[in-house]
């Protein structure tokens, strides 16, 4: 078991400003199945779930076994069609659902299904994969392998990725982690979320875990780019280090309504991380403590696009314990709608958004030229705020 995320404040009761943080959990849901777009990647799909029937154990697939289970590496046969996917089996090539499958018996540590190796792709046609009790994982991947077009419920880990992969087209639900991710730092560990949705689930939505030898020379990185991860039970998304150097690059995404923090980024235990953290056009609202929040690493922190991080319960983005640069590209860009200032636990529109624990080390600028933190509390005019139903 991973050491878990860093204890962090506990937010102070409060009278949530908004009418959108008044709305039942069920409302939010049910408002993002209607349809809504990030990008023009995602598609409410709350009503595929709540209609599909499943009663099959066995679903009927197409697959296309890789090199590894081939006779002559390289010469891929046609794919084979009728064969049937059971619960608990490995594919190291391509495969197909043609229907759900339903695996309430897998066990803790195992896998509904597994996918090996870089070859290996899992297209589950938006077919779903159900584990009923929320005990085992639905889909593994392992070894940069990849799954597309999933619906993955019920599970302990929804999708469990092994050193390096990629998701792409899934929604994530109901199950006590939505995506977990381990990788042992090397040149092939790299892992990309994409274009998914990620909500409901009991602890974190993206827990990721990146273990190495030292900062120096172990480096392990995750792309996020178009995903929600709301109204989860913890994190929206969390990234620790263990003796490495962590590339983290999150574009055109959300994080909000969870019941812990929007983002976290942190070592794990007595280790040393470094972090390499972009943020590009993002959300973090409505969560009960922070919108993004950095401990106890060193490295730098880069906003390039508008980074709206508000009517969050403590901070807006939070530093503490980190040897961080914080490099806000464009003027106005990190926070558009609120004036910024430090040590604040009010994040509501138009008040504080940046809070520092610790001073030292931390450096914040507007932009390349701005290296002095009282530079960024004057980064005005302020913009029209996104509202709450944006």
């Amino acid at each position: 078991m991973e050491d878990p995320p860093p204890s962090l404040p506990t937010p102070p009761k409060r009278q949530k400003a908004s009418s959108l943080s008044n709305v039942s959990r069920t409302a939010v849901v049910l408002f993002l199945s209607l349809g809504i777009v990030i990008g023009g990647g995602i598609v409410g799909i709350a009503g595929h779930i709540s209609s599909r029937d499943i009663q099959q154990q066995n679903a009927v697939a197409i697959i296309r076994e890789g090199p590894d289970n081939q006779g002559k590496a390289g010469k891929t046969p046609p794919p084979v069609c009728g064969s049937t996917v059971q619960c608990g089996q490995t594919f190291t090539g391509e495969v197909k659902l043609t229907e759900d499958l339903y695996c309430p018996q897998t066990t803790s540590g195992n896998c509904a299904i597994t996918l090996e190796g870089e070859d290996a792709v899992l297209d589950c046609n938006q077919y779903m994969i159900d584990g009923d009790i929320r005990v085992g994982n639905g889909i593994c991947l392992r070894n940069s392998a990849s799954a597309i077009n999933c619906y993955v419920q019920k599970f302990e880990d929804g999708i469990y990725v092994e050193n390096g992969g990629e998701v792409n087209e899934c929604e994530v639900m109901f199950n006590i982690f939505g995506i977990r991710i381990e990788n042992e730092a090397s040149s092939t560990t790299k892992m990309k979320i994409s274009n998914t949705y990620i909500h409901d689930n009991g602890d974190s939505g993206i827990y990721f875990v990146g273990s190495g030898e030292s900062p120096e020379s172990s480096e392990t990185s995750i792309e996020v780019n178009n995903v929600k991860s709301n109204l989860n039970g913890g994190l929206g998304m969390f990234v620790g280090g263990r003796n490495v150097k962590l590339e983290v690059q999150v574009t055109d995404s959300e994080t909000s309504n969870n019941d812990n923090s929007g983002i976290v980024i942190s070592k794990l235990g007595r280790s040393d991380a470094a972090v390499d953290l972009e943020l590009d056009g993002i959300i973090s609202r409505y969560n009960e403590n922070f919108g993004v929040y950095v401990s106890s690493v060193t490295g730098d922190v880069k906003v390039k696009g508008d980074v709206n991080l508000y009517k969050n319960g403590l901070s807006g983005f939070y530093a503490e314990d980190a040897n961080v640069d914080i490099v806000v590209e464009r003027r106005g860009a990190l926070n558009s709608c609120g004036h910024l200032a430090t040590g604040s636990f009010d994040n509501d529109i138009g008040s504080a958004g940046v809070g520092l624990a610790t001073f030292s080390g931390n450096g914040y600028t507007c932009d390349s030229t701005s290296p002095n933190l009282s530079d960024i509390i004057t980064c005005d005019p302020c913009p029209t705020c996104p509202s709450d139903d944006a």
